[in-house]
C-alpha cells in the first residue's frame, strides 16, 4: 500500500475575539476604513461618526504636501554592534536571510513609509517591552534577532493520522521535506516545521524606502519614543523582487506623492479592532490503495 503525505496551511479566526489595533484609514477607501473601524464586521448601517472619521482622515492626507524626503533616514551602525552582526553572518541560515534582506544600518523609523494598513497594538507593545533608546544591543536583539523562536504547540490526532501545529505568529511555516533512517530499518519521511526568523527590513525602490517586514516592532518602538533602530536595508530594481505579502496597501499608495508614515497620528489613523487569528499547519499521512 503506498503512503502519501499531505501538508496543509490554514489560518483561522476563532469565535468573535478581537484585538486592539491601529489602522491607516486616511489611505483607505471610505468603505474599507469603515470595515476596519467596525472590526471587519458591518452587520448594521454605518455609524455617521465613523463615516465622518474616515472622511476627515482622507481629507487630512489630501492636504499634505506632495513628496517625502528620506535623505537623512540612515546612519552607520555603532561599533558596539559589530559582534552581533558578525554572529548573524556566521550562522548559515541567518546569513542566507542577510543576503536576501540587505545590509544592516541604523534607520530613523519616523521616515520609513508604511505598506501595512493595520497594526496589532498589544503585540507591538510586547515585542519591545523594556527597551530603551540607548540600549543598542537590546534593540538589535529584537530587530535583528540571532535565535529562532522555538515555542510551538504540537498535537497528534490518531484518528486522522495527522500532526497539528498552531501559533499566533504568522511566521509559522513548512520549512521543507526531509527523510531519515529510523529504528529497525524504518525509513522516515516528512516535513520540517518552524517559526521562521523575522528581521526589521526596509526596502528601497526608485529612491523611496518602505517597511518590508517588522511592522509590529517598528510601531512598538515609535510608540515607546524610540526613533532609531538597527534594520536591514536593501535597494531593489523592480517591485516584483521585493516580494511583499498579500493584504497590504496598493503600491502606488506608499510609493506615491503622499505616502503613509505614522500609525500614531490621530489625524490620519484610528483605533480599530481586528479578529484574533491563529496560523495552523496540518501534516497528514494517508494509506491508499491504487489499481495498477
Amino acid at each position: 500500500m503506498p503512503t502519501t503525505t499531505q501538508a496543509v496551511i490554514a489560518t483561522s479566526a476563532p469565535g468573535y475575539a478581537r484585538r486592539k489595533a491601529r489602522s491607516l484609514i486616511g489611505w483607505l477607501s471610505e468603505g474599507e476604513g469603515l470595515l476596519w473601524i467596525t472590526g471587519r464586521e458591518m452587520t448594521q448601517e454605518p455609524d455617521p461618526a465613523h463615516i465622518a472619521r474616515c472622511r476627515e482622515a482622507r481629507a487630512a492626507v489630501a492636504r499634505r504636501p506632495e513628496g517625502h524626503i528620506q535623505s537623512k533616514m540612515f546612519a552607520p551602525l555603532p561599533a558596539v554592534l559589530a559582534e552581533h552582526i558578525n554572529a548573524l553572518a556566521a550562522a548559515p541560515r541567518l546569513a542566507q536571510v542577510l543576503d536576501d534582506a540587505g545590509e544592516p544600518q541604523m534607520v530613523d523609523l519616523r521616515l520609513v513609509c508604511a505598506a501595512q494598513p493595520t497594526i496589532c497594538v498589544d503585540d507591538a507593545a510586547k515585542r519591545v517591552a523594556g527597551l530603551a533608546a540607548g540600549d543598542i544591543l537590546g534593540l538589535a536583539a529584537v530587530t535583528l534577532p540571532l535565535h529562532i523562536p522555538k515555542k510551538m504547540p504540537i498535537a497528534f490526532d490518531p484518528h486522522k493520522n495527522a500532526w497539528l501545529f498552531s501559533s499566533p505568529n504568522p511566521n509559522l511555516r513548512i520549512a521543507g521535506p526531509f527523510n531519515a533512517d529510523g529504528p529497525a530499518g524504518i525509513k522516515g519521511f516528512g516535513f520540517g516545521v518552524e517559526v521562521a526568523l523575522s528581521y526589521l527590513q526596509v526596502a528601497g525602490l526608485n529612491g523611496r524606502y518602505f517597511l518590508r517586514d517588522g511592522y509590529h516592532r517598528a510601531y512598538g518602538l515609535l510608540a515607546a519614543g524610540i526613533h532609531f533602530a538597527p534594520a536591514l536595508v536593501k535597494d531593489f530594481n523592480a517591485f516584483e523582487e521585493v516580494q511583499m505579502p498579500a493584504g497590504l496597501l496598493p503600491p502606488p499608495t506608499y510609493l506615491g506623492a503622499r505616502p503613509p508614515l505614522d500609525y500614531l497620528d490621530n489625524t490620519v489613523a484610528a483605533d480599530t479592532q481586528i479578529p484574533v487569528t491563529t496560523k495552523m499547519i496540518v501534516i497528514q499521512a494517508l494509506d491508499l490503495n491504487s489499481i495498477a
